[in-house]
């Protein structure tokens, strides 16, 4: 490898929009009532929240799941709704359902938010948990459960408790009842209650949508109307491209020549890849706090590509330029878009030192001394990786094993970096992950 519809009548629409409601400011419930192998990996328990490090001394990840033992003799959700209270339902589909949820958009409040006050029922198999990252009550319940049908998925609304429980029921099936929503965009259910049911198959080949590069999974990405956290979950597509790393525990970082993107799954999923090998992914588009990436579904191994990388000039003061604060609404290209490619850093490596430990950074200007700090490498606009090679390094066979180590000299050595930026950190600085490191003759 180189390495440079069910047609729904007209009359149950209206019926439906009739029984929608916003949600109340006030209160937050809202109407709160497999195998792994080298060439298929089905349903992983992973939260989206949890790959935003605010240090680069280490991960966040932490995998969040509970004993749902008790589910296989039919669980109902913790919520205050019961089936007592729930009229006799009939089974539809997730294309059905999802008709019904988009009917709420002309009710949706100031966010864009409109439940219906209707029940729906269906079964589904859950693929995947995320967290919406807000907590505004206008938004509804924080937590999101993504389920698939042979007809289509759908997000499925739910508050910790429940989501808690489904830690460990990624890849089974439920039958779920709940209230048709719309989401900003998106069709949605609010849990009431589920049980578990006995296995249901899904080909996600026919449900997902054929990406012909990464450059089309950032495209529909960037369409995405966000919450006030710059969140957002969307379609399942599949793509093709190669394994280039792991960015962080739960983070990969895939690449098809020009175009590269972060997969999110468990803290295991490193495992389950080659580095430099190719695969063809399926997955759900997502945005979170304003990085585009997607949810890992699922994964089948493919000749290996042949790709060339020619990657465009970013200096870590230029990357400084580019922010983002939740609670606004920057616009897509001015954050977003540095997460769409591999960049190329000219400049120098140093250290900063945190408790005996050392971290890489990276500058646009030589300087011989190293920061103490990280507020004064972050003073400097220094770039901090996140490679697990270049954190946490403490002990001769550490530096030895870092491959920045034998730039770092009393004299000025320029080396070029390709890297992708990783994210805009809580602590004030960019972080990047670096894929590959050469001296500049």
């Amino acid at each position: 490898m180189k390495f440079k519809n069910i047609t729904l009548l007209s009359l149950a629409a209206a019926l439906l929009l009739s029984s929608c409601v916003t949600p109340n400011p006030s209160d937050t419930s809202l109407n709160s009532s497999s195998n792994t192998n080298e060439n298929t990996s089905t349903g992983i328990n992973s939260d989206t929240s949890l790959d935003s490090s605010s240090d680069t001394s280490g991960s966040t990840s932490t995998d969040i799941s509970s004993d749902t033992t008790s589910d296989a003799t039919g669980d109902s959700s913790s919520n205050s709704s019961s089936s007592d209270s729930t009229p006799v339902l009939e089974s539809q589909t997730i294309d059905e359902i999802r008709l019904l949820s988009l009917a709420c958009e002309t009710i949706a409040n100031e966010v864009g938010v409109g439940i219906s006050s209707e029940y729906v029922k269906f079964t589904g198999k859950l693929l995947a948990r995320l967290d919406s990252a807000t907590s505004k009550s206008a938004y509804g319940k924080q937590y999101k459960l993504l389920f698939v049908d042979s007809t289509g998925y759908i997000y499925v609304s739910a508050d910790y408790a429940d989501y808690n429980k489904f830690g460990a029921g990624i890849g089974s099936s439920y039958q779920i009842i709940g209230n048709p929503s719309y989401y900003i965009g998106a069709a949605e259910v609010v849990l009431s209650s589920y049980t578990s049911v006995g296995a249901i198959n899904v080909n996600l080949s026919t449900i997902a949508e054929n990406a012909p590069s990464i450059a089309g999974v950032h495209e529909h990405a960037s369409s995405l109307s966000l919450n006030n956290k710059g969140v957002a979950f969307s379609k399942i597509v599949t793509f093709d491209a190669i394994y280039f790393g792991k960015a962080d525990d739960s983070v990969l970082l895939f690449v098809d020549a020009n175009n590269a993107i972060y997969v999110h799954g468990d803290r295991f999923i490193g495992n389950q890849f080659t580095l430099r090998n190719s695969y063809r992914l399926t997955a759900a588009v997502t945005m979170f706090r304003f990085r585009p990436g997607v949810e890992f579904l699922e994964k089948v191994a493919i000749d290996n590509m042949e790709i060339e990388i020619e990657a465009e000039t970013l200096t870590a003061t230029e990357l400084y330029n580019y922010q983002y604060e939740v609670d606004k609404a920057p616009s897509y290209p001015n954050y977003s878009s540095k997460f769409t490619k591999l960049y190329a850093h000219i400049g120098y490596a140093n250290y900063y030192y945190k408790d005996s430990d050392a971290y890489v950074v990276l500058e646009d200007a030589f300087n011989k001394n190293t920061y103490s700090t990280y507020q004064g490498a972050r003073s400097a606009k220094a770039l901090f990786l996140k490679n697990d090679n270049c954190i946490d390094l403490y002990s001769e066979s550490d530096f030895n094993n870092c491959p920045f180590d034998q730039y770092i000299t009393a004299e000025p050595i320029q080396i070029k970096t390709i890297f992708m930026p990783y994210l805009w950190n809580d602590l004030d600085y960019w972080q990047g992950f670096a894929v590959a490191v050469e001296m500049v003759v």
